[in-house]
């Protein structure tokens, strides 16, 4: 892992957990997975503080463990999980779409989800009545019970629309250590010692039933029968089979503990990205019937890198478009097309004209599925190659000018090119052209490949080729980011440190009583520092986000 990366994953410690714990994390990042004996000779702690920190951070999902048989005894080694340690800085925003998405009873389950890593339903809902503010009388009495069963319902949809995923107990182990044990257990049943092929069909079975337990079903929701209906939840699309009087709904466990599943709201970010391109090439229309794909096939995907999502029936797509979206009115028809009468098509057969220059459009993202008539797939692959792209050209726009943009297109366009030819189709002079590829080869974003004509290598009598590689373009970029993170968050703990007896004073309990005792030139100086670090936070969570785009996507 590179520098820039340690350095943001230690601030992020330091910020959310302290600096004991950030001195414990620090040891881990930069001397790899150990024992808590040597991480408290290195760290000159107390072996129970180093517990403590520990579990502190298993807690709240930052870091993992691995059990390992030395001669006669297990050693467990910790080590940090970088995935869930670096999606932090993404807290805010999954507070804000909770708050979208499930309204205030939502923002107020993920916020103590947050707060205290993991917990079980009844635990989250104890947290959050225990800190919200009552009166008294049996009133108070009646809305502590609604609150209570709206925070149910709320939890309920979360987990139902898989932003909470259950947490088990294997999940606090390493993965790589979970899947080299699963395939010495397979192993172990075979009499000779297998072969590359053998052992390459082992993982790729592990892999399928693994793929398949994630789409099977919700681990931590049951369904229970009930003699009386319950209200549909605001949105929720879950189907009730009644027998007679019986419902059959679904609860959560009260035994089981969930935490926030960073990986479905990056999910939804990236279909919402994927819904605005064509926002840009077409219209809002175009938006919201790509949105509602999207949506529908979204109950199936597991993580972002899939190729395709599942197939979308039109029908289904009709019946399920938001009711504010005019099909009719956004298109324009031929008058031949509509005949003498000039009456425009029906709703259906406009949906399936917007369907057609949806998948006439140059993205080629959404496509027929192959062998089955009236079902559509999106090209997640190539939306996401597209979205980075995108990104990746603002980038060098910004950075560098219109020029290198240029340059850029030019060589994802038509591939391999020497300076020569990118001179000529760019119509530029080759000292420029020169220049400029150097400037973004330095910067990350341009590959050179030597081709020599003989065995000697000589420069001479070498083509000098350049290209852009976007997984490659996209990871340099996304360390350059990390290194901007991590200098925002550094400047925001120098700016703190700065007036340290200032924060100091104002959090003393007769100044947060009164405000009045403190001056004005120090409320100015408090009402400066909150402003900066306001301001500091806003763009390390948008170089977040474009961290997110480069990397998950």
């Amino acid at each position: 892992m590179s520098t820039h990366e340690n350095r943001l994953c230690r601030l992020i410690v330091r910020e959310h957990f302290g600096p004991i714990v950030e001195k414990v994390a620090n040891v881990i990042l930069r001397k790899g997975r150990m024992p808590v004996a040597q991480i408290a000779m290195l760290t000159s702690l107390k072996p129970r503080q180093v517990r403590e920190c520990l579990f502190v951070m298993i807690q709240h999902n930052v870091a993992v463990y691995a059990e390992a048989q030395e001669r006669s005894r297990i050693v467990t080694y910790y080590e940090i999980n970088r995935p869930e340690l670096l999606h932090r800085p993404l807290i805010a925003k999954v507070l804000h779409y909770c708050q979208e998405w499930f309204e205030r009873d939502g923002a107020a389950v993920a916020h103590a989800l947050l707060t205290h890593g993991k917990l079980t339903i009844t635990e989250c809902i104890n947290e959050i009545v225990a800190h919200s503010p009552s009166a008294g009388g049996a009133a108070s009495g009646r809305s502590q019970a609604q609150r209570v069963s709206s925070l149910k319902k709320a939890f309920t949809r979360m987990v139902k629309e898989k932003c909470l995923i259950a947490v088990r107990p294997s999940d606090s182990l390493n993965a790589t250590d979970k899947e080299m044990a699963e395939e010495k257990r397979e192993t172990d049943k075979m009499t000779l010692p297998p072969t590359a092929a053998e052992l390459a069909n082992i993982r790729k079975t592990l892999g399928a039933q693994k793929l398949q337990d994630q789409t099977s079903s919700i681990v931590g929701l049951k369904r229970t029968l009930d003699t009386t209906d319950h209200d549909r939840f605001e949105g929720d699309k879950r189907r009730k089979l009644t027998d007679g009087d019986l419902v059959i709904v679904e609860e959560v466990e009260a035994d089981v503990f969930f935490k926030i599943n960073y990986e479905r709201f990056i999910i939804r970010w990236r279909n919402m990205k994927i819904a605005s391109l064509y926002e840009i090439r077409l219209n809002p229309t175009a938006k919201k019937i790509m949105n509602t794909i999207l949506t529908l096939a979204e109950e199936r995907m597991i993580n972002c890198k899939e190729d395709f999502s599942n197939p979308v029936n039109i029908m289904l797509l009709l019946n399920n478009l938001p009711k504010d979206v005019n099909l009719v009115d956004t298109l324009e028809f031929d008058p031949q097309e509509l005949g003498p009468s000039s009456v425009k098509p029906k709703v259906g057969e406009c949906l399936e004209k917007y369907i057609e220059i949806l998948e006439a459009d140059l993205m080629k993202i959404l496509r027929k599925d192959a062998g089955r008539s009236g079902q559509y797939i999106i090209h997640l692959r190539m939306a996401a190659k597209i979205l980075k792209r995108n990104l990746i050209q603002d980038i060098v726009a910004t950075r560098f000018g219109s020029p290198y943009v240029r340059i850029m297109n030019m060589l994802l366009e038509k591939g391999k090119l020497e300076e020569k030819q990118i001179s000529r189709y760019s119509m530029m002079p080759i000292k420029d052209v020169r220049e400029k590829l150097t400037t973004l080869s330095t910067f990350g974003v341009l590959n050179l490949q030597e081709v020599p004509k003989t065995t000697d290598r000589t420069p001479s009598r070498t083509f000098y080729l350049w290209e852009v590689l976007l997984d490659r373009a996209a990871d340099a970029l996304v360390d350059r980011l990390y290194h901007t993170m991590g200098n925002l968050r550094q400047r925001r703990f120098v700016e703190k440190a700065k007036r340290a007896v200032l924060l100091e004073k104002c959090e003393r309990t007769d100044v947060l009583a009164n405000d009045a005792l403190l001056n004005s030139a120090e409320k100015r100086e408090l009402e400066m520092l909150n402003g900066m670090l306001e301001m500091l936070e806003v763009q390390e969570l948008r170089v977040a986000e474009m961290v997110m785009a480069l990397k998950e996507f």
